[in-house]
């Protein structure tokens, strides 16, 4: 197994074992993170009594990624020199989230501006998880502000190496529409919502979910008419959420 697997092994298993506490402390119920029973789960939440049925778990990442790269793939040598600055300054157990401005996904970021925006991460992260904004940024260097519209700084100890994110779009959305994708994406891989109906399905972010979407989803999509058994999503920086229990 990659590191970059056994990564994202472990990050599953962090987001499932929160949901498990967060089960426990609302339900008065003694689950535990165990390795799946059968396909299509990811891992099973046992009782560690017996007194609960196991529930089967499906692990979704947010935002998805649709974006069509250009012949430079300029995203992803974005992504992969600030992973590599950022491991050379020992940096670990963190997840970087940026939002690129148009230009900056069309043509890249120099060296020297992304030495600097190395520089900004490494002294954020020592204040904990951390969102900034086009004006957070300029405020700290007007250079990267015109590359980088936000970066958004969560610690995870269950990740060995840094990682680095960016979606598409040059923005965080004010709705819930990356929440449906995350759903919609897993209900379509499994052949519909019948296919899914005793799946409990947990969403995890790298901090671009803020209580915004959150509200906004749960406001257009009733926990009535959702798939799934159950859905929770967790967020670094707004802990566990049930949107359908």
């Amino acid at each position: 197994m990659t590191n970059h697997e056994a990564d994202k092994k472990n990050w599953e298993r962090e987001q499932c074992q929160r949901v498990a506490e967060e089960i426990n402390k609302s339900k008065g119920t003694d689950y535990d993170v165990h390795p799946p029973d059968a396909e299509p789960a990811d891992v099973t939440l046992k009782s560690k009594s017996g007194a609960h049925p196991p529930l089967p778990v499906q692990v979704v990442s947010i935002p998805l990624d649709f974006r069509h790269r250009d012949d430079k793939h300029s995203v992803e040598k974005i992504r992969e020199a600030l992973k590599r600055s950022l491991e050379q300054h020992g940096f670990n157990h963190c997840c970087v989230g940026l939002i690129l401005s148009g230009e900056a996904e069309m043509h890249g970021i120099r060296h020297a501006e992304l030495e600097i925006l190395t520089g900004i991460v490494l002294k954020e992260a020592a204040n904990g998880n951390r969102t900034l904004k086009y004006e957070d940024i300029f405020e700290r260097s007007p250079e990267p502000s015109e590359l980088v519209h936000d970066i958004i700084i969560s610690h995870h100890e269950e990740l060995q190496n840094p990682d680095v994110d960016i979606p598409s779009g040059s923005a965080l959305p004010p709705d819930g529409r990356w929440i449906k994708e995350g759903i919609l994406k897993k209900v379509e891989k499994y052949g519909g919502a019948k296919a899914v109906k005793d799946l409990v399905l947990v969403i995890g972010v790298a901090g671009f979910v803020d209580d915004e979407q959150v509200q906004a989803f749960q406001a257009d999509n009733p926990a009535e008419t959702l798939p799934f058994a159950q859905i929770w999503i967790v967020t670094p920086f707004h802990g566990v959420v049930c949107l359908k229990s």
